[in-house]
């Protein structure tokens, strides 16, 4: 009787460690990209944002952050890059864009963001009443990027998603 409890119990906990890795495959999704420079922290992406460019417009006085999101894909037919709005497994027309479902602050601030669609498939975000340095987490469409941008002025990301 000892021996079925006892190997019931290690089944059970067996179980329950296999249900928390597999609630933190979440995490696993994250790619540390880690790229720093003297002007900014690109601290991690998530694994279906392709590309991301930060840069800096050093002769402006603005204090300002242009952000555009925008999705891409490749035609299998040609050579020709296609472009298509893809939110969750879902294709959507020329009325829907990246949209941004949550901005966490965690230095800085900003007062006010407005958004805008840059083309088809892309939305521009700019925020405005910055204060550095400027850490956010920003999350879009089920990805995330993380970053810090540590010196004031007008700065332009772009973040192009995969497929």
């Amino acid at each position: 009787m000892k021996k079925l409890i006892s190997s019931a119990l290690f089944c059970f906990s067996l179980a329950l460690s296999f249900q928390a890795l597999a609630s933190e495959n979440v995490y696993f999704k994250q790619t540390d990209t880690l790229k720093k420079t003297s002007q900014y922290l690109l601290i991690s992406k998530s694994e279906n944002v392709n590309e991301v460019f930060i840069s800096r417009n050093k002769k402006s006085k603005d204090q300002i952050l242009y952000l555009k999101i925008g999705i891409m894909q490749a035609d299998a037919n040609s050579n020709a890059v296609k472009t298509a709005i893809l939110q969750g497994n879902k294709q959507y027309g020329e009325t829907m864009n990246p949209t941004i479902s949550n901005v966490r602050i965690i230095k800085g601030k900003y007062a006010d963001m407005k958004a805008e669609a840059a083309s088809k498939t892309a939305t521009l975000y700019t925020l405005t009443g910055l204060e550095f340095p400027l850490h956010l987490v920003i999350e879009f469409m089920g990805e995330s990027l993380d970053f810090e941008l540590l010196e004031p002025g007008k700065w332009d990301i772009d973040v192009n998603l995969k497929k």
